[in-house]
């Protein structure tokens, strides 16, 4: 397999720092054990990212960037724009293959000691949660249904991170299905009326 080329030193450290969330854990992650691994220097770690809760936020922010992306293509084909990237969302969830998502799983696990111990990736977390359900109510997504539908999706991914939860594949489809049923634009919503013109001053009845 070649030897991966790198757009950018940050890059580098990312995936070093994603690498080693991943085997070790949040709490065995340090500066010196990132820089080891991206082999940068200290200077360049540090022309990136001040601290620690840096990094955490820019791995956090790309892993959110990954699922957007990924959504944004399946959201594509849907021919219901409202809602679409929630749907999507959801698709990617359940479709995805095992391969693919063992390490975004693996690196989930370890994301969630880092807002535990963290508050500043604590504080993060929940800023991109709440852009996620202004997004999908601005779609006619009841909020209700909206926020119910992230959490049913982080608690499924923590269950499939966690194996806690050992669901059939029937069982599988039936939850995907109900919440895609739940992801679908309030009736009505969006088919707002037009405003009648105003008439021009001076014009003929």
């Amino acid at each position: 397999m070649p030897a991966r080329t790198y757009s950018s030193a940050r890059e580098r450290i990312l995936d070093a720092a994603e690498r080693l969330l991943a085997s070790r854990g949040v709490n065995q992650l340090t500066i010196e054990a990132v820089i080891t691994e991206a082999r940068i220097s200290k200077g360049g770690f540090f022309h990136h990212f001040a601290t620690k809760d840096a990094l955490l936020t820019a791995v956090l922010d790309r892993l959110s960037a990954r699922v957007s992306d990924d959504s944004a293509k399946r959201a594509a084909r849907d021919p219901e724009p409202r809602g679409a990237r929630l749907r999507a969302q959801i698709a990617l969830a359940f479709d995805a293959d095992k391969r693919e998502t063992a390490a975004p799983r693996a690196l989930l696990l370890a994301l969630i000691e880092a807002v535990s111990a963290q508050p500043a990736v604590a504080r993060h977390a929940g800023e991109l949660n709440a852009e996620a359900f202004a997004r999908d109510a601005a779609e006619d997504i009841p909020e209700g249904r909206a926020i119910a539908i992230q959490f049913a999706l982080d608690g499924f991914w923590f269950s499939q991170a966690l194996g806690t939860a050992a669901l059939t594949e029937g069982q599988l489809r039936a939850l995907r299905d109900a919440l895609l049923a739940l992801a679908q634009p309030e009736a009505g919503a969006g088919r707002r009326p037009r405003r009648p013109r105003a008439s021009k001053k001076g014009g003929s009845a």
